[in-house]
Order: C-alpha cells, then sequence, then structure tokens
C-alpha cells in the first residue's frame, strides 16, 4: 500500500489508534455477502478504494477476455461485479475520512453496537 500503483498515489500510512487497512476487505466480503457492513472499525481510505476498484475492474475485463472455462469465468466475472457493487457500501472509520459509503454517525453508533462482545469467548477445547 506503500507504493504507487501507476497513476494511483500511495496509501497513507494509519497511525497506531486507526484500524487496520485489511479491515476494508473483509468490509468488502460482508458488504458483496450481506449488502449490510456490520463490522466496526473499518479503514477504506480513498487511495485504497480506488486500487480495489482498478483490481476488480481489470480481473472482470480480463477474464472477459479469456477463452477459459466459460462456466467457471462466468462464476467469477459475476462475483467482480457483485463486489463491485457492494464498494459503495464499505464505510472509511479511519482518520481523514471523507464519509464515502458512510451514512453518518448514527450509522457508525449502529455498527459499534453490532460488533460489540456480548460474551467473553471460551477457550478452545
Amino acid at each position: 500500500p506503500s507504493m504507487p500503483l501507476g497513476l494511483f498515489a500511495p496509501v497513507a500510512s494509519v497511525g497506531s489508534e486507526a484500524p487496520p487497512l485489511g479491515s476494508g476487505a473483509l468490509a468488502l466480503l460482508q458488504a458483496a455477502l450481506h449488502n449490510d457492513v456490520k463490522m466496526w472499525p473499518v479503514s477504506m481510505p480513498d487511495a485504497a478504494r480506488v486500487r480495489w476498484e482498478y483490481a476488480l475492474r481489470s480481473m472482470r475485463y480480463t477474464m472477459a477476455c479469456s477463452d477459459e472455462d466459460e462456466e467457471h469465468c462466468d462464476s467469477m466475472k459475476a462475483a467482480m461485479s457483485q463486489c463491485l457493487e457492494a464498494l459503495p457500501r464499505v464505510p472509511n472509520d479511519g482518520g481523514g475520512s471523507g464519509g464515502v459509503g458512510c451514512k453518518g454517525f448514527g450509522d457508525r453508533l449502529k455498527r459499534m453496537e453490532f460488533s460489540a462482545l456480548s460474551r467473553t469467548p471460551l477457550r478452545g477445547a
């Protein structure tokens, strides 16, 4: 994330209190599967969001041009399209968030409530 990708600027380093960048990928998966993000905090800076969109679109285009297994490629292209549709629903709770994908303070509080542990997990057997 600290290296430029073509004309895309590098993702700014996050502070110690900011959520890890990997939380954005998990939130994208949650948005694609459940049409809603219930986890908090999520870090999806604009530079990371643009990289995700570029990667998903280029993979979908590459699969459309290939002559590989049609059935497998069709299901992968559908999954890429589903992720692209879910990308705007991923919020950014990191520092300097522009509010993209977040419905406001009420949405953030709702996600905080859903992310709270109601019980302490027990040790594994």
